[in-house]
């Protein structure tokens, strides 16, 4: 009877050590899990387990990284991605910024920004060797200032990419160097029409501006060579604004459309009928509404 008991003694002893050791593995992982986890090699792997970012326990002889203080430090850094999962720093981006993102808070350049910090001395941190200024501090020094204004919004990376065109790439196209294009967006009356904002250190137009200061006047236009060569992004780049041009017609244009005169047409602009856009000589016509209304109106025209 004690056999039996001492027996039954030991098997729940061993459940008991074996629960345990369940439990301990399912808050932990290994160091090869955790390589795969950020698609590190061994090396690095090991680096950070020895600089005690997080916390390790030795199970079974075996190095395991605690989960929980894992993902402390991944909510706190911004260096290292896993291969697949959420984007790392969310706790950190929550109490500082780094200096592009205080930037394109303000639609300037990063390094305009650094001059700031160091020119008043401001506060900052460093994470992996990357200084990042706290919300709090930022904070304080906008309210104490009058020179910068916030954003309305900061374009995300796929708004850049369909409803952006870099200043750079929209002075190619229109044949002019970038600082004349700048000139033009900062200083030239029709220059208004061009909506621009700095986002990761790189002046941005919208393309729908874009398309109507080329609309709007005659001087600037999109350079079209005539050459056929490779295709490249530059020239699908033309291709679309090209097209979008197209929605609006010169007053020369919808006269050879309507088979009349340009006087003709610029009375019938006057009476408002469809859509115009510019100013004195440079008006020009909504094509598609424009052709609605001839087509109503074609036998009064005819």
């Amino acid at each position: 009877m004690n056999a039996m008991n001492d027996i039954q003694k030991i098997r729940t002893q061993i459940e008991q050590h074996q629960a345990e050791q369940e439990q301990i593995l399912c808050r932990t992982m290994s160091v090869p899990e955790m390589r795969k986890l950020l698609g590190l090699k061994k090396t690095e792997s090991y680096w950070l387990v020895h600089r005690k970012f997080f916390r390790t326990e030795t199970i079974g002889g075996m190095m395991r990284i605690n989960l929980e203080s894992f993902e402390k430090w991944y909510a706190n850094q911004v260096k290292y991605k896993k291969v697949v999962g959420e984007a790392p720093g969310k706790e950190l981006r929550e109490k500082s910024y780094s200096f592009k993102e205080a930037a394109n808070i303000l639609g300037i350049h990063d390094c305009d920004l650094y001059d700031i910090w160091k020119n008043e001395k401001l506060e900052y941190i460093t994470v992996d060797f990357v200084r990042r200024i706290p919300v709090d501090i930022f904070e304080k020094w906008y309210a104490d200032q009058d020179i910068y204004r916030k954003v309305t919004h900061i374009p995300t990376a796929e708004e850049l990419e369909k409803d952006y065109i870099c200043l750079q790439d929209a002075a190619e196209l229109l044949g002019i160097s970038r600082e004349k294009l700048a000139k033009i967006v900062r200083s030239e009356e029709i220059g208004r029409l061009l909506d621009s904002t700095i986002c990761n250190n790189k002046r941005w137009i919208t393309r729908k501006s874009f398309q109507l200061f080329l609309n709007a006047q005659n001087v600037y236009h999109i350079l079209d060579n005539g050459d056929k060569q490779k295709e490249t992004p530059m020239s699908q780049e033309k291709d679309t604004v090209s097209l979008e041009i197209k929605e609006y017609i010169s007053r020369q244009d919808a006269a050879k459309l309507a088979g009349v005169s340009v006087s003709t047409v610029t009375k019938w602009m006057q009476s408002g009928e469809f859509q115009c856009i510019g100013a004195g000589k440079v008006l020009r016509v909504h094509r598609q509404q424009f052709l609605k209304w001839l087509e109503k109106n074609r036998e009064g025209v005819m």
